[in-house]
């Protein structure tokens, strides 16, 4: 299989992963624009196979294909290539907002996330010294300590929590065996007393069947949890990209406005992200 160090992101594909000729190989890939994050770089730990602790039913990335629960070092990509891909990304597109780890799965599940992170932090500090390096993670992780020294070395942790009730946790998302959403939660709340940078929590809103993640209740228990956690931000969006599963159905506008007010009745900070 062949490995590119830096694929631009092709623009008729217009986010859409699965159509992309690249499909998962690329290190660093980019620019694109992100709502969340401005104009951003992405890094991918995981060439060729989507490697996760989930297999959400909407991620816009497909099924997962490795799906572990512990470390992994499929040998590619090398510290150089990702350093040779960073160096061509920031060099050919100039200024950005952003350098993420995300790509193919969960990159908190590399064995040497902490060799590619400080790699990392190298060469944007070189080229694009502006730049928020930052990760997007599951939030399945953040009770290893290895996860949580790689990541205090970061700008920005953007860190999912869709639902705390357990049985919509397993359907939504559908973790490893072992997984429960009681131990993500009490992670998040450890991780953020250690952790000095911004702490964002993403929510994505969906229905899946008959299970549904955006009742009263659900807002009101994403509340009480949240505020505990006390983040920097919360972002809360519904699958606006097509979801690998046709069957899950974005929320209703009315619905994601008022489970903000929920939230933001408890003094949270909260960005909602419409299509």
């Amino acid at each position: 299989m062949r490995v590119f160090p830096f694929a631009r992101c092709p623009p008729q594909v217009r986010g859409d992963c699965l159509r992309c000729p690249m499909r998962g190989r690329a290190v660093v890939y980019g620019p694109f624009r992100s709502r969340r994050r401005g104009l951003s770089i992405g890094v991918n730990l995981f060439i060729g196979a989507k490697v996760c602790s989930f297999d959400c039913v909407y991620c816009f990335r497909g099924a997962t294909a490795v799906k572990r629960r512990r470390p992994y070092d499929p040998g590619l990509p090398t510290i150089e290539m990702l350093e040779e891909g960073l160096r061509r990304a920031l060099g050919e597109v100039g200024d950005v907002e952003a350098v993420d780890f995300s790509g193919s799965g969960e990159p908190t599940l590399h064995s040497r996330l902490g060799e590619f992170i400080r790699a990392a932090r190298r060469v944007v500090g070189e080229y694009a010294p502006g730049a928020s390096l930052g990760i997007f993670t599951n939030s399945s992780t953040l009770g290893l300590r290895r996860v949580v020294e790689a990541l205090k070395e970061l700008d920005q942790v953007e860190a999912k929590l869709d639902t705390l009730d357990e049985r919509k946790f397993q359907v939504i998302n559908r973790p490893v065996e072992g997984i429960r959403v009681g131990d993500i939660l009490e992670a998040l709340k450890s991780f953020r007393r250690e952790y000095g940078g911004t702490l964002a929590v993403q929510v994505m809103l969906v229905s899946y069947g008959d299970c549904l993640n955006y009742t009263l209740e659900d807002a009101e228990r994403m509340a009480e949890a949240l505020t505990a956690v006390d983040p920097d931000e919360v972002h809360l969006y519904t699958a606006y990209r097509a979801p690998r599963l046709p069957s899950v159905a974005r929320a209703p506008p009315e619905e994601i406005v008022e489970f903000a007010r929920v939230l933001r009745s408890s003094g949270l900070r909260v960005e909602v992200y419409p299509e």
